[in-house]
């Protein structure tokens, strides 16, 4: 299987990357590549997991009803100068 790489500046940053870490051209494309879809697939799980946490969040807030704000509450707790009441 052949990986033709036309741009200049990927075959430099590969070559130093090879350079810097006595691998191989091939070995150090193979590295980088395994760790970048590894990151890629970290942060798309991340995503996935807080767009859930929302949802369940927009849920609750659904059947809380309407109540005090935050800001209201916070201002039951402290008083004036941020001293708890």
């Amino acid at each position: 299987m052949a990986l033709n790489i036309k741009n200049q500046e990927t075959c430099e940053l590969a070559r130093e990357l090879a350079e810097l870490t006595d691998d191989s051209m091939t070995g150090a494309i193979t590295i980088a590549l395994r760790e970048r879809l590894k990151h890629v697939k970290r942060e798309r799980e991340t995503n996935e997991l807080a767009n859930k946490l929302l949802a369940i969040g927009e849920r609750c807030a659904q059947k809380l009803g309407p109540g005090p704000s935050s800001a209201e509450l916070v201002d039951e707790l402290y008083g004036e100068f941020g001293e708890p009441v």
